[in-house]
Formats: C-alpha cells, structure tokens, sequence
C-alpha cells in the first residue's frame, strides 16, 4: 500500500541503530523497526546526503542488523533513497542557529545540523530519537525562520502516532514543526 502523497524525509541513524528484530520485545525497537517498514511500504523516500551517509556508515554496522540491511538494500532497489551528494552546507544559516544558542550545546548542534539541511533539500522533515537536540533546534527555530516549518517526529514516542502519521502522508502539523 502507497500513500496518495509520499514524503521524502530525513531519517537519523539513531532509528537505524535503535531498530529492532523481529523478535525484539522492548517498545523503542519495535517502534523504530515499524517506523522503518512503513516508511517503506508506504512509499516515502529518504533523503541521504554525504554527511548524513557519513553517519550512517560510521555508526551503524550493517552486518549486526539484518534488518537494517535488508531495509536499506529494499530502500536502495525500489528508488527510495534519495542521494544528494553535493556540498549543502549552509555556512550561514550554521551560523544564526549558533548563534541564538548558549555555547555549551555548539558541539552538540554541530553534528546534527546534517538533519535540519538535508530536511531543507527535502519535504522539511526530520526522524530523530534525539529529544535534547530537537529542544535546541525548536529553541534556535524561535529566531531563525529558515528552520521554524521543519516538522521533527521521533517515532519511539508512542503519544507521536508516527505510524499513523506516516499513513496520513506524514502532514506538517503545527504541533510537530519546529516553530509554532
């Protein structure tokens, strides 16, 4: 089954990693595994930069998931994936969320602004189970317009309905943007 209008979005490593089998039995990988398989079955893309390859080749062992490989590989073979290979880095719009932020979180922000470019080069929407870097973001977002219609989804959240979302063709609700 395919949604009506798919979305192409921003899916962190962290719900790679955090995926489960099909024998896991804590809630937050049999979320993340869910979220993965309906992100595929409903036909929504994801969008994968350099730097956001870059995470997922440094932090996820392919082998030790079968089921991680199995998804990409799937991901990969049904045209889902969408490489954006060029340099979109934004050097500028970096330097406005730094700035609004207190310096004790630059690092942290420094590596996952590779989520909020590669929403901005897709349908605006991050996949995360980091809630600490989507207060930072929401926090920068009441300054900074450029990242304020981002919509952010962790989908290990139950209250979140991700899967339901996703089935819905995953809307930009106001309540899941980054500004309000």
């Amino acid at each position: 089954m395919t949604v009506k209008n798919p979305k192409c979005l921003v899916i962190d490593a962290s719900i790679l990693r955090g995926a489960g089998g099909e024998n896991a039995t804590h809630p937050k990988p049999i979320r993340c595994r869910d979220f993965l398989a309906e992100v595929q079955a409903l036909g929504h893309k994801v969008i994968v930069t350099r730097e956001i390859k870059q995470e997922w080749d440094k932090h996820i062992e392919v082998a030790d998931n079968p089921l991680t490989t199995r998804w990409y590989t799937n991901m990969r073979r049904r045209n889902q994936i969408q490489f954006v290979m060029d340099d979109i880095i934004d050097q500028d719009l970096r330097d406005m969320i730094l700035s609004v932020l207190p310096k004790d979180v630059h690092k942290a922000v420094t590596k996952d602004f590779r989520l909020i470019e590669g929403a901005l080069q897709a349908d605006e929407i991050v996949s995360s189970l980091d809630e600490k870097m989507r207060e930072h973001f929401k926090r920068a977002s009441i300054k900074v317009d450029e990242i304020a219609s981002i919509v952010w989804v962790n989908p290990a959240n139950q209250d979140e309905e991700c899967i339901i979302w996703l089935r819905q063709s995953a809307p930009a609700d106001d309540f899941r943007k980054l500004g309000k």
